[in-house]
């Protein structure tokens, strides 16, 4: 219950940072995008409101898992407080990230998420990234999927 109580007050927190729509994780429904993303994407952006970043990740472990997905990741970086999702997949030039989100994220300290790693289509190397409940990123991280 303690852990709920501490999300909820990031998630609160984190709102405030906010100057995007609120948008919820997959398989929620979506805010609207810019007119540049397809159906289905999230919109985002790179730092804070002011265009500097506010969270830096310096390692992902491990860095592959199966394309099944499942496998529980580690993100360690610094200023991670907010960034409350954990998203796979890519962001376009237009800032609209298309991917999946993880699964069961813990922000533990402003230096540490654990996540699931979703599952993937098919084997590749996409990136990671740490975002606000607003669609703030932090850069990215390459995680491999393996058939």
């Amino acid at each position: 219950m303690t852990r709920v109580r501490r999300r909820t007050a990031l998630l609160l927190a984190a709102l405030s940072l906010c100057t995007l729509p609120l948008v919820q994780s997959a398989p929620r429904a979506e805010a609207a995008g810019p007119p540049q993303c397809a159906a289905g994407a999230l919109p985002v952006r790179p730092g804070s409101p002011n265009g500097t970043a506010q969270g830096q990740l310096v390692a992902l472990q491990p860095d592959a898992g199966p394309r099944a997905g499942g496998t529980q990741v580690t993100l360690v970086g610094a200023n991670l407080t907010p960034y409350t999702r954990v998203l796979f997949g890519t962001v376009t030039p237009h800032g609209c990230f298309t991917g999946r989100e993880a699964a069961d994220v813990v922000v533990l300290s402003d230096t540490t998420i654990v996540a699931t790693a979703p599952e993937w289509p098919a084997a590749a190397t996409v990136s990671v990234y740490a975002a606000t409940p607003c669609g703030q990123l932090t850069n990215s991280l390459s995680f491999t999927y393996l058939d």
